[in-house]
């Protein structure tokens, strides 16, 4: 009996690109305002570049997004002439833009029946904030990279919710946009697994196809009903 739904965040629930690209907006304003001499010498661009850089350098910042921008933030502050101190409001002003969302039209109406019938858990390799996003009352909880220390498609992101819930694997469905991440991520964890291809996409053939395809969410109480009817079998 398929009594959990984890469900990824980011173009599966909103459109997350114009968010993601405004909210860099935001914080590059910020800098600008309060931290000018880091604007004369980065573009939003160069600060991507530098943070990728330190991820790189530093392992243990690769899947906490959150922690990898106010490390470089920091640095750079410092570097600058700045408070580092700094950094954590500069920071929250990207994650408040982040998690300032429109969602998919169908998403309200479908989280409000789902949540009816099975427990939902948001899954996410990004830093919404889902109360600002004003999902949160969906979900039972929701785990980012920051909860776990990995990130899709790592099978511990997966085993973290269900050992959280309680709820084996075979008791459970993974709802994701990312044919890697999301859906081979749910097969390494014996997840089922429902694609949500909102563009057409043609399936990736190097990896494993998912149990379910649907090109919005109001197809997805189905899709659930016969991942369940194919158990039963």
């Amino acid at each position: 009996m398929i009594r959990l739904i984890t469900l990824d965040l980011d173009d599966t629930l909103w459109d997350a690109g114009p968010v993601l690209a405004r909210a860099e907006e935001v914080q590059y304003a910020w800098i600008s305002t309060h931290a000018p001499r880091i604007a004369t010498h980065y573009s939003v661009q160069d600060l991507q570049a530098y943070r990728r850089a330190m991820a790189q350098a530093d392992p243990t910042l690769r899947h906490d997004f959150t922690a990898l921008r106010q490390a470089a933030l920091a640095r750079l502050l410092e570097e600058h002439g700045y408070d580092p101190h700094l950094a954590q409001e500069g920071v929250n002003t990207f994650v408040q833009a982040r998690s300032e969302v429109t969602l998919f039209p169908e998403v309200d109406e479908v989280l409000r029946q789902l949540a009816k019938a099975y427990r939902l858990v948001g899954l996410t390799n990004g830093n919404t904030d889902l109360v600002r996003a004003g999902v949160a009352h969906y979900f039972e909880f929701s785990l980012a990279p920051a909860d776990t220390g990995t990130s899709k498609p790592d099978p511990r992101m997966f085993e973290a919710a269900l050992q959280r819930a309680g709820v084996p694997a075979e008791a459970a469905v993974h709802v994701g946009d990312e044919p890697y991440y999301d859906i081979e991520g749910a097969h390494r964890a014996t997840v089922a697994a429902v694609w949500v291809n909102r563009t057409g996409r043609a399936w990736p053939v190097e990896h494993r196809p998912p149990h379910e395809e649907i090109n919005n969410l109001r197809l997805l109480p189905d899709a659930v009903a016969r991942i369940q009817q194919a158990r039963r079998q």
